[in-house]
């Protein structure tokens, strides 16, 4: 009887308000960046923030407001000497998982391939994403380069990302430029090679791939939008001074349908995923006694007669 009675207060208590909660955040997010970032630009931050460090930020600053009162009737071996914090972190996660998918998902998802004739066509479509441009012309002796490296810092260790970049222009008046993308991650822990001679060996083997590739075979443009990687091609793209910052178009070479993020399917999968693993630790969880008496007095004495 206890057992049960402990089962029905998990579930009012904590995994119906976990779900709610869940459901509320991630709508409320997907939303405002909808309306604010991708159809006004209202939003200036780049999309390393809004797609990796917002979502993992934001549950731990609501959590706390909505369910931190609740996860306090469990208890259970933590590093708080409350005993709560392994439930905490777990919801934390779960909610920031699938915050974090749903942007994958967010940028690619709603967009749709604009078919366009010419290249300067692009500059009347400034909010869409992904372009099929019939007639460009990429001039292969104006492109620019520019190599460098990223670090990543964990508790394992640091690991790099070698980048090599090419932008070519794709008019006259400097507005619109073409670009070409290559990357690698590099773990000192995993390969064999020393940094230097692996990153010598990448930039090596992608001017390799870059002098060889046909610039004018693409399956679709899609436009770059604010982030550590348009940054780093605005360095070496010249801005004329009576302009704005250019449209910089990366060419992709893959089908569009094969797009990262081309359907929702991942976000709900990560839903249902994260869902099942709080009730499942739920479950095996522990109510605290005295939760469980409080909840005993608030319930209706029977009256006998």
């Amino acid at each position: 009887m206890e057992a049960m009675q402990a089962l029905k207060l998990k579930l009012i208590k904590l995994f119906l308000p976990y779900l709610g909660f869940s459901i509320a955040l991630l709508a409320a997010y997907n939303l405002g960046r909808w309306v604010l970032d991708i159809q006004l630009g209202l939003v200036s931050l780049k999309t390393e923030i809004l797609d990796f460090w917002l979502p993992w930020l934001l549950p731990w600053l609501c959590i706390p407001l909505w369910l931190k009162r609740r996860i306090r009737l469990l208890q259970g071996a933590g590093w708080q000497q409350d005993g709560y914090f392994a439930h905490y972190f777990v919801i934390n996660i779960s909610v920031a998982v699938v915050i974090f998918i749903s942007q994958i998902n967010m940028t690619s998802a709603p967009f749709s391939l604009i078919s366009l004739q010419h290249v300067s066509d692009v500059m009347q479509h400034p909010r869409q994403q992904y372009f099929d441009i019939e007639i460009f012309n990429v001039p292969r002796s104006r492109c620019r380069n520019i190599q460098f490296t990223d670090s990543i810092s964990s508790r394992g260790g640091t690991s790099y990302n070698f980048k090599n970049y090419y932008t070519c222009p794709l008019d006259q008046s400097g507005t619109l430029w073409y670009a070409v993308l290559f990357s690698k991650r590099y773990n000192p822990d995993v390969d064999d090679l020393p940094r230097q001679q692996e990153q010598q060996r990448f930039n090596t083997t992608t001017e390799q791939k870059f002098a060889q590739l046909d610039l004018q075979q693409v399956s679709y443009f899609e436009r770059l939008r604010p982030s550590n990687d348009l940054t780093a091609l605005l360095k070496v793209i010249p801005i004329p001074s009576a302009t704005a910052d250019p449209m910089v178009l990366r060419a992709r070479h893959e089908p569009f349908s094969q797009r990262l993020g081309h359907d929702y399917s991942d976000t709900l999968y990560a839903f249902i995923i994260a869902a099942v693993v709080v009730f499942l630790m739920l479950l095996v969880a522990k109510v605290k006694p005295e939760a469980l008496q409080a909840e005993n007095k608030r319930k209706p004495r029977q009256v006998t007669k």
